[in-house]
C-alpha cells in the first residue's frame, strides 16, 4: 500500500560499496579480456533471439544478436579452459544449451513481472550454465 520509493540506507550502502569500483561501458570481450586462472566471471546477456519464447525478439536482435550469443559462448568456453570459474544465465532453450558443451546446467524457475501485458507474466524457467559443478546434487548434466 505504501511502497518505499527510496530506501536511503540501501542507497548509502550501495554508494559505499561502489566507492572502490570501476564502472565502464564496454563490449563484453574487452570487459573479460584480463580474466585469468582462479577468477570468477558472471555473464548475464540479453536472452536468446534464436526462438520466439521471449517477448523482446526485435529489441534483442538489435541489442545482442544470435552471433553475439555464439561469440559469448566461445569466450565463456575459452575462459573455462583458462582456469576461470564461469557462470552464465540465459533462456531455457535447446539452442542455448548447444552453445555450452561440457557446462553444468541448472534450471532456475522464477516469477516474471516484466511484461507490459499481464497475460505474459508468470513462472519462467531460465538456465544457469556453469563451468564448475554446482554444490547441490541436482546437476542436470555435467562433464
Amino acid at each position: 500500500a505504501r511502497p518505499t520509493i527510496c530506501d536511503s540506507a540501501a542507497l548509502l550502502s550501495a554508494s559505499r560499496a561502489l566507492q572502490r569500483a570501476t564502472l565502464r561501458v564496454a563490449d563484453f570481450e574487452s570487459a573479460i579480456a584480463g580474466a585469468g586462472r582462479g577468477d570468477f566471471v558472471f555473464l548475464d546477456p540479453p536472452y536468446t533471439v534464436r526462438h520466439s519464447n521471449n517477448g523482446f525478439l526485435r529489441y534483442n536482435e538489435r541489442l545482442f544478436s544470435w552471433a553475439d550469443q555464439e561469440r559469448l559462448a566461445r569466450k565463456a568456453l575459452r575462459l573455462s579452459r583458462r582456469g576461470c570459474r564461469v557462470l552464465v544465465t540465459n533462456a531455457n532453450h535447446r539452442s542455448v544449451l548447444s552453445l555450452y558443451p561440457g557446462f553444468f546446467i541448472q534450471p532456475l524457475h522464477r516469477l516474471s513481472n516484466l511484461a507490459g501485458n499481464p497475460s505474459f507474466r508468470g513462472l519462467e524457467t531460465e538456465l544457469i550454465l556453469s563451468s564448475f559443478p554446482f554444490s547441490s546434487d541436482r546437476e542436470a548434466s555435467g562433464r
